[in-house]
């Protein structure tokens, strides 16, 4: 079959950056035995076809970029009806676009449309509650969704579909694409890292007020107490005035010199920091997905994370990773403590996290999923 994945977004993406859901999920596609092909949004510059090509297959992803105009970061397309009409199936992103909403709502009989959703609300997301309770009552009508199948990035993503009168939702999560990444599976890296005297956590991302940076160093503070060779490697830039406050936090606890931090560490390095530690950290207050602890958990690393989009998928607490449903930091340093004490529970969670990711996180295994679906609406 011939597919479509159309990024409903007015925002102009870098095909070549590290991960693009897209390009992987075109990728398994045409790997499955499929044509895939994408539509990106080129704002006011011409519209023209990309050509990127299919690790272990000779067909390609096309990337149609297609100008459109930006309304409240909608993209919206002129003209994409005679590019649709070439394609079997069609994929759009997120309920509350409005060419998405134009597309899942008004499909065409013998070319179904399908929605890749990943948002749900939170006291956290303000700005896109906001629009949600705008776009509703304009656009949203529940009984009509009830013949459109959904996939979604998380379980918190599902209920919330389902709450917007979306009855087929199923969630998928979000893929790996292997292809990208810049070094394998090292078996070996995490008995190694069990069995140094020091413990070293890890934190990778932007340092922003969501991700809860000053939270982290608080369970930093508490686990210290415990585990005297305790480390954590901090990597990520932020907006100067947070990152300062957060530091300035850090020294006010007395962890400042526990913490080896930079802003940016190369692709092809990332790899050494997930061998080398011990535990990775996101104490995040909202996740869409959570790509980093995917990455993390396919390097074997065990992850420590709130209850977010992702880790609800990913993670089965105390299996291949842990999941703390609050903020306390002392719930946070105790299962540090105990993992610090146990080499050998570090080994087995991460043989366990690396094992779910290949198992049910590749965009090959999530495309499979989708290709069932997709049969069934032909």
């Amino acid at each position: 079959m011939k597919i479509l994945l159309v990024r409903t977004f007015a925002s102009v993406m870098n095909p070549a950056s590290y991960n693009s859901q897209e390009i992987g999920l075109a990728r398994a596609f045409i790997r499955a035995g499929h044509v895939c092909d994408i539509v990106y949004y080129n704002a006011s510059s011409p519209s023209y076809d990309q050509v990127v090509e299919t690790p272990g297959s000779d067909t390609p992803v096309i990337i149609h970029w297609r100008k459109g105009y930006d309304l409240f970061k909608n993209a919206i397309f002129p003209g994409l009806g005679d590019l649709i009409r070439q394609y079997d199936v069609l994929q759009v992103s997120e309920y509350d676009q409005l060419t998405s909403w134009q597309l899942y709502r008004h499909q065409k009989p013998g070319r179904p449309v399908f929605l890749y959703h990943g948002p749900y609300g939170s006291d956290f997301t303000r700005g896109y509650n906001l629009k949600c309770r705008v776009f509703d009552p304009l656009f949203n009508r529940p009984g009509k969704n009830r013949a459109v199948t959904a996939f979604a990035k998380s379980r918190m993503a599902a209920e919330f579909l389902r709450k917007k009168g979306f009855e087929r939702v199923i969630p998928v999560g979000v893929g790996l694409d292997k292809d990208t990444l810049k070094a394998a599976y090292d078996p070996s890296a995490r008995p190694a890292a069990a069995a140094r005297e020091d413990f070293e956590l890890l934190y990778i991302g932007v340092l922003e007020e969501r991700r809860n940076i000053r939270f982290l160093f608080e369970v930093l503070a508490e686990a210290a107490k415990t585990v005297p060779g305790l480390r954590l490697t901090l990597v990520g830039k932020g907006e100067a005035a947070y990152r300062d406050e957060c530091f300035a936090y850090a020294k006010e606890l007395g962890v400042w010199d526990r913490i080896d931090y930079t802003e940016r560490v190369p692709q092809s390095q990332v790899h050494e920091l997930y061998d080398r530690a011990n535990l990775f950290v996101l104490p995040t207050r909202y996740e869409i997905f959570g790509m980093v602890l995917l990455e993390a958990m396919y390097f074997g690393l065990p992850v420590l994370t709130s209850l977010n989009g992702g880790s609800d998928l990913l993670v089965q607490d105390g299996v291949n990773g842990f999941v703390q449903r609050g903020f306390d930091a002392k719930a946070y340093a105790r299962v540090i403590a105990e993992l610090a004490a146990d080499p050998q529970r570090q080994e087995t969670v991460g043989k366990a996290a690396h094992e779910t990711v290949e198992r049910d996180f590749l965009w090959d295994r999530i495309a499979a999923r989708m290709l069932a679906e997709y049969r069934k609406a032909l």
